[in-house]
């Protein structure tokens, strides 16, 4: 009678076992680690995607700010997370790709303890000129500066960011020489840029709309290899004369590595509905931004051909970064 018991009450614990382990995932709220503060582009999109998502997946994501160290801390946090889908992170082109092709010593190697969900949006830049430039298209500038080198600037975010890789492609590509002067952060640069101080500078939409509209920069194309909905009538720098260039800064969803295929399947599936929402593609083209999804295997591939392209950029320019 007693090992009747025994083996009633065995057959009960495994069936609740079985029972809770056959529950759908997600049975909780989700985490959303972005490693850069609010309001920036990154903060925005992953903001907008999550709580479509939301919906998707039946669950609350709650969107956490952890920034720090050029986005490595955040990140850091997720790959040392439980591989249970709970903790994601929202990473970017920055410390997924170019701090490692820079050489930049991370606690952790995004190829290796990231599993790849999905490629979330892309953003395009601007190549903008100061108005005081006789130049209208990018042709006319790559003479203007042939004629002139080493005498005209562009100004950047800072070194090793990716509008500082977009110009170091452009005078690769177009064979010029132009001096660099980087800034601490973008409304820094804006500044000058706006008063003429520096001649030009690769910048994200949200940046240079209020200037362009006003005439106060000179838009002459953009970098990506689509034209955007935020410039439908700027060329690409691939139709500008410059074929095959394309930059962009990029953001993508990952778990930590070991999540299993399952969880990382609904998470695609989840992502994909979202970017495939009107109201969400509406927001992030009206910030210069391209929905993309992709495979989790796709995006794998996505972020090693982009740590490779911007290590023969860096190499180019001889770039690296301090350790």
């Amino acid at each position: 009678m007693k090992r009747s018991i025994a083996a009633l009450a065995g057959s009960a614990l495994l069936g609740a076992l079985c029972a809770a382990q056959a529950q759908p995932y997600p049975q909780r709220p989700v985490t959303l680690v972005v490693p850069f503060p609010p309001g920036a582009a990154t903060d925005a999109f992953g903001r907008v995607i999550a709580d479509r998502m939301s919906k998707v997946l039946g669950q609350q994501m709650i969107v956490i700010n952890r920034d720090g160290a050029s986005g490595i801390i955040g990140t850091d946090s997720v790959v040392r997370a439980a591989p249970d889908g709970y903790t994601l992170v929202w990473g970017t082109s920055s410390g997924l790709a170019i701090l490692p092709a820079l050489g930049r010593k991370l606690p952790f190697d995004p190829q290796r303890d990231l599993a790849p969900v999905s490629l979330g949006a892309k953003l395009a830049y601007l190549l903008v000129v100061h108005p005081s430039l006789p130049v209208k298209s990018v042709k006319e500038l790559v003479a203007f500066t042939k004629a002139r080198p080493g005498k005209l600037n562009f100004a950047s975010a800072g070194v090793g960011g990716a509008p500082h890789l977009a110009a170091e492609l452009f005078r690769s590509m177009a064979g010029i020489d132009i001096v660099h002067v980087p800034y601490r952060g973008t409304a820094l640069f804006a500044t000058d840029l706006v008063a003429g101080q520096v001649e030009m500078a690769f910048a994200s939409p949200v940046t240079t709309l209020p200037f362009t509209d006003t005439g106060r920069l000179r838009p002459l194309a953009v970098t990506t290899t689509t034209r955007v909905d935020a410039y439908p009538d700027l060329p690409t720098m691939g139709e500008a004369g410059l074929p095959g260039y394309e930059l962009t800064q990029w953001y993508a969803l990952l778990a930590p590595a070991k999540t299993s295929a399952e969880i990382v399947g609904t998470l695609n599936a989840a992502i994909r509905k979202a970017l495939d929402d009107t109201e969400v593609r509406r927001r992030i083209t009206r910030e210069g931004g391209m929905p993309a999804p992709t495979s989790p295997e796709e995006l794998a591939e996505f972020i090693r051909a982009e740590t490779g392209k911007f290590q023969k950029i860096a190499k180019a320019a001889n770039l690296k970064m301090d350790q």
